[in-house]
């Protein structure tokens, strides 16, 4: 995996594309490093931070999760698919998933007579794993979907 190197991994792909194995090390870092801009700043609380790291883990493990569903080194397309599927996959999870739950979590909360604070809380960090993981696992389902119709040569419409 190259850092910084342009030219060499140029040239690397002219000679033979990548490897599954090779493109799934640049998409697992490229997915941990966005999901690790949203490290607070030092105005944040302790559940800030630690939702950025779980933000990171679920990443890690949520990507992992796709590629081993996909077929891991054995498996074809990775970028593509989880590219692809992922954009389509985050418009209809934010849709379908995210913004009703996130509705009937915090209209629940505004109801209950419990004190609304406005920094971040275990229960945000609780909901934040329940919906992001909740994508990984979509994602996952349609890359596979699209793994095992590719093996048979099927196409469902």
């Amino acid at each position: 995996m190259y850092f910084w190197n342009i030219e060499k991994i140029k040239n690397d792909m002219i000679q033979a594309p990548l490897s599954e194995r090779e493109q799934f090390k640049y998409l697992l870092a490229t997915t941990v490093l966005y999901s690790l801009i949203i490290i607070p700043s030092a105005e944040g609380n302790i559940w800030d931070i630690y939702s950025a790291i779980v933000t990171g883990l679920i990443t890690a493990f949520g990507t992992h999760h796709v590629y081993q569903i996909n077929g891991g080194s054995e498996g074809k397309y990775i970028l593509q698919r989880f590219v692809s599927l992922g954009w389509v996959v985050g418009i209809r999870w934010l849709i379908l998933v995210a913004l009703p739950l996130m509705l009937v979590f915090y209209i629940g909360l505004e109801m209950s007579p419990v004190t609304i604070l406005v920094e971040t809380t275990v229960y945000d960090l609780a909901f934040l794993c329940v919906v992001y993981s909740i994508y990984f696992w979509m994602l996952g389902k349609h890359v596979k979907e699209v793994s095992v119709g590719a093996e048979s040569g099927t196409r469902e419409g």
